[in-house]
């Protein structure tokens, strides 16, 4: 089971018990609003955690997808993921998410930067692509912190709860 720490937080895998703890901002429509899913009904929820449990027993694991844990209350307050390109093995995007009870801290931040720099050293990874939508400064502020460049905005590039967004397209490349 995979368990990454870093000062504040606990990164590990998700289990069928931490639905309730997802859900509470998965169905929130007010953190969602820079998605394209959500916001969740409570079998969508859970059929995310079930695809993450799936995910993390397949061979080769191209899927990691963690929650967010408190060290200080053991709290659930967010997910990140990193998902490997499947033609590409040193190549992959990633995404988090904060519950907005805990905005403002640094956790998203945080907890990338340990999962960027455990794929680094564990799996080779050497490029890392995220997007977001170019409305959404605080994700923006984030990515930049991790280190990821801003490599284009894509005009017009999708539908987002009812209105056209752009896209930014962020990257980073690992020196060797």
């Amino acid at each position: 089971m995979l368990v990454i720490e870093t000062d504040r937080l606990i990164l590990r895998e998700y289990a069928e018990s931490d639905w309730k703890s997802v859900h509470e901002y998965a169905k929130n429509e007010d953190v969602l609003i820079y998605e394209i899913w959500g916001p969740n009904t409570e079998a969508q929820t859970k059929g995310f955690i079930k695809k993450a449990i799936e995910d993390s027993q397949k061979i080769p694991r191209l899927a990691f997808e963690l929650c967010i844990v408190l060290k200080t209350n053991l709290k659930l307050i967010g997910g990140c993921g990193i998902r490997i390109k499947p033609n590409n093995s040193r190549r992959c995007d990633f995404g988090y998410i904060i519950n907005p009870a805990h905005w403002n801290n640094g956790y998203a931040t945080e907890a990338s930067k340990a999962l960027i720099n455990y794929m680094v050293k564990n799996h080779g990874i050497a490029e890392i692509e995220a997007t977001s939508d170019s409305l959404n400064i605080a994700s923006i502020k984030v990515l930049k912190k991790c280190g990821l460049n801003l490599i284009k905005v894509i005009k017009n590039d999708r539908e987002i709860k009812g209105s056209i967004r752009d896209t930014c397209f962020f990257e980073m490349k690992i020196e060797d």
